[in-house]
């Protein structure tokens, strides 16, 4: 029999905010990223909004040590005044009864990576960025977790680590965690959208608030 696993989306369920969004807002406002740079990113994706979760241009020549120093800035700074309360104590919870937790989030790793070890998580699931040592080249590495390839991801771990998802636990606020929902044993509904809520309802998943 395998262990069991409490698996937990970042954005809007443990933090109250997007990550990556203030991740970029802390890079403008420390110099690492110019406002001209920035504005034309962001047009980009005005004109191309269906890769916005995709798109890393913005960080394509950014020196690597530099930019893993402001994301744990960031991460003390912005990040973990976010940390909700509630959240904290439901994997506490889960880490009480000896359970496996698994961050999976769509956000940048290295961004993330002090939130796992803030909270002592087993495992980190997010988005990688390909880097040639001393600069990012702007591009993901890996599948982006996000959608169907979070289960994708999930599924891989699982298998490597011996993890019983028909026993575990799953908590998620939008829609794009519907995949990995219909395939955990016990899934709940955080802070859900309109969306993921009518789901829960119809499905009867816990709706909780975060």
């Amino acid at each position: 029999m395998g262990r069991v696993a409490a698996v937990f989306d970042v954005d809007q369920t443990l933090i109250q905010g997007a990550t990556e969004r203030l991740f970029f807002r802390y890079l403008v406002r420390q110099g690492l990223l110019p406002k001209p740079r920035a504005l034309s990113y962001l047009g980009g994706l005005a004109l191309n909004p269906k890769e916005r979760f995709r798109d890393k241009t913005y960080l394509k020549g950014l020196p690597v040590a530099e930019t893993l120093e402001l994301a744990r800035r960031c991460y003390q700074e912005e990040i973990a005044p976010r940390l909700s309360a509630a959240g904290v104590a439901c994997l506490r919870e889960h880490q009480a009864q000896g359970h496996d937790i698994v961050l999976l989030t769509g956000s940048l790793a290295f961004l993330t990576l002090p939130l796992k070890e803030e909270l002592g998580a087993d495992w980190l699931i997010a988005t990688e960025m390909a880097h040639n040592g001393s600069s990012f080249a702007g591009e993901i590495t890996g599948l982006h977790p996000r959608g169907e390839n979070k289960l994708k991801l999930l599924l891989e771990l699982a298998r490597a680590q011996n993890l019983d998802l028909s026993r575990s636990f799953a908590y998620g606020d939008h829609p794009q965690d519907l995949h990995l929902f219909r395939r955990i044993g016990y899934p709940v509904a955080v802070n859900p959208s309109w969306r993921l809520k009518r789901q829960a309802r119809r499905h009867q998943w816990p709706i909780r608030s975060f």
